[in-house]
């Protein structure tokens, strides 16, 4: 199990560094988790900066979101991940702030991606409501990630889900991409006339 913990803190460490490469989260927010064994998690330590993480950031809990070591703490998201694993059959969450899906998404109630090949891959993704800075009611969210790979959480970001944390990462990633196309080509074309 300790080898295996190994392996999962050092690819919550990559995919932090690839989402604060591709620009998916800045400075100290978001935060990852992965599940393994039956009741045993690894997430991202409370403000740790995602492009910047060593094996020291990433806490292991318990089904009840307490650290096996007590001198750490896991992010204050820990609720929202663990309503995510209690509801779904997911392996990996991801939770992040891109700027483009944030300012693109404000006042609207879902956003429905332009090509094909995104709304097969994502469907037409939710837009909840969000006040504060943690998801303090986490169990619609939980719930809308039974149905949906990913949410977006107006004013506040994403989260994704996936079998692991590579799917998780390629699905945040997908959806940033489909807003940046909104964003360029914000209108309907016309129909030639």
């Amino acid at each position: 199990m300790a080898e295996r913990s190994k392996g999962s803190r050092a690819e919550i460490v990559r995919w932090g560094e690839r989402l604060f490469e591709r620009r998916l989260v800045s400075g100290w927010g978001g935060n990852l988790s992965c599940r393994y064994g039956r009741s045993r998690y690894l997430i991202t330590g409370q403000h740790a900066a995602l492009g910047f993480l060593g094996a020291r950031d990433v806490v292991e809990i318990d089904a009840r979101g307490k650290a096996v070591n007590p001198k750490q703490r896991p992010s204050s998201e820990t609720p929202l991940h663990l309503a995510v694993y209690a509801a779904t059959d997911a392996r990996a969450v991801v939770h992040v702030h891109p700027a483009e899906i944030i300012a693109y998404c404000r006042g609207r109630d879902e956003f429905v991606p332009l090509s094909f090949e995104e709304e097969y891959s994502l469907g037409r993704v939710p837009v909840i409501p969000h006040d504060g800075p943690t998801v303090a009611d986490p169990a619609p969210v939980a719930e809308l990630l039974c149905h949906h790979p990913v949410v977006i959480l107006r004013d506040h970001g994403t989260v994704a889900r996936g079998g692991d944390l590579r799917e998780a990462f390629l699905i945040t990633d997908l959806l940033a991409e489909a807003v940046h196309c909104r964003l360029v080509m914000p209108d309907e074309p016309k129909s030639p006339a």
